[in-house]
């Protein structure tokens, strides 16, 4: 069962009591804004309507319920069950209505949420297979550039290019020096027969 009555302008209070539990809903509305507020308690089960007074120290609402007198007490806008009886004295009764129910029913409990599921473990990382290693053809031999007709060399320190051969300590660089296999004189680079014996000279490479 519940129970309305007007506190003041503007201002309505819910009494409602289902089976050893009783509900306050303190509504106000001002400047076209409504706010509530709700307290719930354990009473026990009420055995008559409840009472509503206007006292010195605020609202007071005087249940009496199968365990004994309980009484509320509402200050403004804050609610609270009293351990004790208050002072009555003086005190004025207010109407009380009975109404269909509370304007702010109960919500339903919630749901409960299901159970996490747990995360599936990681499947192990596979080793990595090892880089097949280089031919050796491929690598270059260390100390050494070749770049068309010119060859360097870091052991021993030497460049070549062409006919011109440069090694570290040498200030100049000098031809080859060619000679006549049958006497033995020089010749010249270019020269295909000796000039002092006329022996055909072999072809010598750059290399």
């Amino acid at each position: 069962m519940a129970y309305v009555t007007d506190l003041s302008a503007g201002q309505r209070l819910w009494i409602e009591n289902r089976d050893r539990l009783t509900s306050l809903t303190l509504a106000s509305s001002s400047a076209g804004q409504q706010q509530s507020q709700r307290l719930s308690a354990e009473t026990g089960e009420w055995i008559a309507p409840p009472q509503v007074f206007r006292a010195a120290g605020g609202i007071v609402i005087q249940l009496e319920t199968v365990t004994g007198s309980r009484f509320f007490q509402v200050q403004g806008s804050q609610m609270q069950l009293l351990s004790g009886v208050p002072a009555l004295s003086g005190a004025i009764a207010l109407p009380v209505e009975e109404t269909a129910g509370d304007p702010m029913p109960p919500m339903p409990p919630m749901p409960p949420m299901p159970p996490m599921q747990p995360m599936q473990p990681m499947p192990p990382l596979q080793p990595r297979s090892p880089m097949p290693p280089m031919p050796s053809s491929e690598l270059p031999k260390m100390g050494e550039l070749k770049m068309g007709d010119m060859e360097m060399s870091l052991n021993p320190m030497q460049m070549k290019m062409g006919n011109l051969e440069l090694r570290m300590g040498s200030s100049n660089a000098q031809p080859q020096q060619r000679f006549c296999a049958q006497c033995g004189s020089a010749v010249q680079m270019g020269d295909r027969f000796c000039a002092h014996c006329g022996h055909r000279l072999a072809e010598l490479s750059h290399d």
